[in-house]
C-alpha cells in the first residue's frame, strides 16, 4: 500500500543526533574548562538515555528534564558547576549543530514530490527550533511538532492525533510513521492507530513486545515503499 502523509521523527531518523549530542558536550565541557574523555560522555549519555525514558513514561516533565540530567551527571561525575549553568551551555550548543545523516535530504526531497510530510519530534524546544525549523529540511515539511511545545510526547498517541486533526486528514489509513525509537516512534504509531515503519539501521534485534508494521535499514528504502 501508498502512505501519502508520512510522519518523520527527527533525530536518530533524519538528523544525527549523536554527531550533535557530542559536539554541544564538547563544547560544554570547554566552557567550564573541563576536559573531555570519553568515559565522561559515556556517563552523560547513560544518564540522558534513563531520563528521556522516564519523560516518555509520565515520570518527569520536560521542563524537569532540562536541568535534571545535569544535576545526575554532576553527582555521578562528581564536578563541581551549577546544573543550571551546565544545562544552558549544552543546549545552546546543540541548538547550532544541525546534522543531517547522508541520505535524509535527498530521501525528503524525492518524498516530497508525492507525499505530504511533517517532523514529530520529542525534543526541547529551545533546541528543536533552530536544529529542525531552520534546517535545510524544512521547506519540505508541512509542520514541525515539537512535543515540548505542546505538552505532548510520544507515545502519547495525541502528538499524532492532534496533528492530523489540525491539518483535515481523516484517512489514517493513508499515514505512517516513520522513526527509530520502538519505543517511542512506533509505539505512538500503534496508540494512535495508524502505520508503523521501524528505521534500523544497525540491524538491532527487537526483543520487546513492541512490533512495527514494516522495517527498514535504509531511508532510500520509503522513496519506492
Amino acid at each position: 500500500m501508498s502512505y501519502d502523509i508520512l510522519l518523520l521523527d527527527a533525530d536518530g531518523t533524519l538528523f544525527d543526533f549523536e554527531a550533535a549530542e557530542l559536539y554541544a558536550f564538547k563544547k560544554m565541557l570547554n566552557e567550564h574548562q573541563i576536559e573531555f574523555s570519553q568515559s565522561l560522555f559515556d556517563t552523560y549519555e547513560t544518564i540522558n538515555e534513563k531520563i528521556w525514558q522516564e519523560l516518555e513514561k509520565g515520570l518527569i516533565s520536560q521542563e524537569d528534564l532540562k536541568v535534571m540530567r545535569f544535576s545526575r551527571f554532576i553527582e555521578a561525575a562528581d564536578l563541581n558547576g551549577q546544573d543550571t549553568d551546565f544545562a544552558k551551555s549544552f543546549m545552546s550548543h546543540l541548538a547550532d549543530a544541525s546534522i543531517l545523516f547522508d541520505d535524509a535530504f535527498d530521501v525528503v526531497k524525492s518524498l516530497f514530490k508525492h507525499k505530504t510530510l511533517f517532523i514529530i519530534t520529542n525534543g526541547l524546544k529551545e533546541v528543536q527550533q533552530k536544529r529542525i525549523r531552520q534546517s535545510h529540511l524544512a521547506p519540505f515539511v508541512k509542520e514541525v511538532v515539537i512535543s515540548d511545545e505542546i505538552g505532548i510526547t510520544k507515545p502519547d498517541p495525541r502528538i499524532i492525533t492532534q496533528t492530523l486533526k489540525k491539518h483535515h486528514i481523516t484517512d489514517k489509513a493513508n499515514v505512517a510513521i516513520v522513526g527509530d525509537s520502538l519505543t517511542s516512534d512506533i509505539q505512538g504509531g500503534i496508540n494512535a492507530s495508524i502505520t508503523t515503519i521501524w528505521y534500523n539501521p544497525s540491524k538491532k534485534s527487537n526483543h520487546t513486545a513492541i512490533k512495527p508494521d514494516y522495517e527498514i535499514t535504509d531511508l532510500n528504502e520509503l522513496i519506492n515503499f
